[in-house]
């Protein structure tokens, strides 16, 4: 009786090592082919909280999760085997920054069209300005009677000032024309001649008229401002006389 005792005893120690051995190969295989994928666990998550999942990592059967929801950051941890939420906080309460779009600068053709399409004219010089790291054109366009200066934005295009100047003209000079009319207010004749002379760095107009009663007279006018300066008239009892030698 102590032999079968002694046997069944060993049966069934033997039948409880073999059980446990078991246990601990197929029941951790089992156990391990029950956790969430990284993919479920994000789904798992976002559907939840309505929010994106920017980082997810896996550690001690814990997903530790990212979620940017309404642009704050929220940190999470979920159970890898139940998807059970373990922990739920918010990282920080500042908003997230919205990632800055890449500028692109703009090329000086770019530039040069967008100067002449705002002013009318011809472009006399394109400085490009560097102040603070905030880059902009300085453009000079002379038109007809003015002067512009352009600043333009060098990344947006954008025309931050505009500032215009008239252009000195040079005095401009009376045309014969104008110098005939002006002497003929004077003196009342046919013009005989019309000439220019320099003096003193003045350009006057001389025309020299002669009259009905057969005398002429020269007026000399200012070729700019139009003032009469002098009239001056021929001796005509000299010119008499030389006509009548000449009949002789």
């Amino acid at each position: 009786m102590k032999r079968i005792s002694w046997f069944w005893m060993a049966i069934c120690s033997l039948l409880i090592i073999i059980l446990f051995v078991s246990w601990q190969q197929y029941g951790k295989l089992t156990h391990s082919a029950a956790i969430l994928t990284e993919h479920e666990a994000e789904k798992l998550v976002q559907e939840r909280y309505q929010g994106k999942v920017s980082l997810i990592k896996l550690g001690n059967l814990e997903y530790h999760i990212e979620l940017e929801k309404q642009g704050h950051l929220y940190l999470i941890k979920l159970d890898a085997e139940s998807g059970k939420v373990l922990s739920f906080a918010q990282a920080d309460s500042t908003p997230l920054t919205p990632t800055q779009p890449l500028k692109v600068e703009l090329s000086e053709e770019d530039i040069k069209k967008i100067v002449l399409t705002a002013v009318n004219g011809s472009l006399v010089s394109l400085e490009k300005i560097n102040n603070n790291q905030e880059f902009s054109y300085k453009a000079i366009v002379n038109g007809a009677d003015k002067q512009t200066t352009i600043v333009v934005d060098a990344f947006s295009g954008t025309i931050l000032s505009s500032t215009t100047t008239v252009i000195n003209q040079p005095p401009k000079r009376l045309t014969e024309n104008e110098a005939v009319q002006i002497a003929s207010t004077r003196v009342q004749g046919e013009v005989d001649d019309i000439w220019l002379e320099t003096e003193n760095n003045q350009t006057y107009y001389f025309v020299k008229i002669e009259t009905k009663d057969d005398r002429e007279a020269t007026v000399q006018i200012h070729a700019i401002t139009g003032e009469v300066k002098t009239v001056t008239w021929d001796d005509h009892e000299s010119k008499k006389n030389e006509k009548g030698k000449d009949d002789d």
